[in-house]
């Protein structure tokens, strides 16, 4: 069963308000931020009870006692006798409000990142150690601009990618190819649990070349204050020859700083392996599954629109209607996720 617990921003009391609320949808994408609304049922009639939700009052949602979402209420909106609608935002929220000032010296980009958080009284569940050196100035950004610049930074240069969320009030980074999940929901509590994608309530399937790229080049910028050699040099290349013969030449240039040169034909390996394939924008409408949010990775076999391999899941809007949780997944192949 799902709660609604709403704890008032001066910690004076925590109250059930589910018998008050009417829907509740929260999303889940590749961001540093979630959200969730939900509506409250209101009358002014006598004896009706008192809508108790108000700004900056921290709602909790669970699931059979476990979290599934928490944030601040920052937005309320009212029209008439109908149901005040509530909108909240995780604690991430903030680190996207705020503008501030950073010069990194060349440090570790996990530990730039770590002190942001750490500057913002962000609580941490995990930071894994990223190598990738930061020597850069950062003026009137907000704190999430930074932390999603140095970390993109890693991944391009590591070919690792990061699944970024709040759980239970703390921020974690993992790594996206360990989050594989599988989805079950149950009719009643003495059956046992069916797999989410047995029954999918509805399937939409998008293939495209428009994205493809077959030749990746690599530029390195050069400091050259004489001018005696070309400002720009191609360090590095890779390319698809199957590709190019069948759907012809698609070219893109990459720049990279002269410290990371020596990486460039990793880096252009790394690129090409991305962008050189068919790319596919995918659509599942499913029985909800708490455990289903962005970054996570689905193996999908469904007849009739012919999905069939491992996807990351890019968005997902959950929706609870009278206790009936159903949800819609964005999907799209993991190497096509920048």
């Amino acid at each position: 069963m799902f709660q609604l617990l709403l704890i008032k921003n001066d910690a004076s009391k925590t109250l059930d308000i589910t018998p008050l609320v009417g829907s509740i949808s929260w999303d889940s994408n590749l961001s540093l931020m979630a959200s969730m609304e939900f509506d409250i049922n209101w009358t002014d009639a006598k004896l009706f009870p008192v809508n108790p939700c108000d700004l900056g009052d921290v709602v909790i949602l669970t699931k059979d006692g476990q979290e599934v979402h928490r944030g601040v209420i920052v937005t309320e909106g009212q029209s008439g006798r109908e149901a005040i609608k509530y909108t909240v935002y995780d604690y991430a929220w903030y680190l996207g409000k705020s503008k501030s000032v950073y010069q990194f010296n060349r440090i570790p980009a996990s530990q730039a990142i770590t002190k942001i958080l750490n500057d913002f009284g962000m609580l941490i569940g995990s930071v894994p150690y990223m190598g990738t050196v930061i020597d850069e100035i950062y003026l009137e950004k907000s704190p999430a601009e930074i932390i999603e610049d140095i970390y993109k930074r890693h991944e391009k240069a590591s070919g690792k990618r990061y699944n970024v969320e709040m759980r239970q009030g703390k921020i974690y980074f993992e790594e996206m190819k360990d989050l594989v999940i599988k989805g079950t929901f149950k009719l009643a509590d003495n059956i046992a649990p069916v797999d989410v994608l047995a029954n999918p309530l509805g399937a939409d399937r998008t293939r495209t070349i428009e994205s493809m790229r077959n030749r990746v080049k690599i530029l390195l910028e050069r400091d050259d204050q004489e001018k005696t050699k070309p400002k720009y040099e191609i360090v590095a290349n890779a390319q698809h020859e199957g590709l190019i013969r069948k759907y012809g030449l698609l070219e893109e240039v990459f720049k990279i700083d002269a410290e990371d040169a020596a990486k460039a034909r990793e880096v252009a390996r790394i690129l090409l392996s991305r962008l050189a394939r068919i790319h596919e924008t995918n659509s599942l409408k499913l029985v909800g599954d708490v455990a289903f949010k962005a970054g996570r990775l689905l193996d999908v076999d469904e007849p009739i629109t012919g999905m069939k391999q491992r996807f990351m899941i890019t968005a997902v809007k959950h929706e609870v209607k009278n206790q009936i949780h159903t949800m819609q997944l964005e999907l799209a192949l993991p190497e096509d996720v920048k």
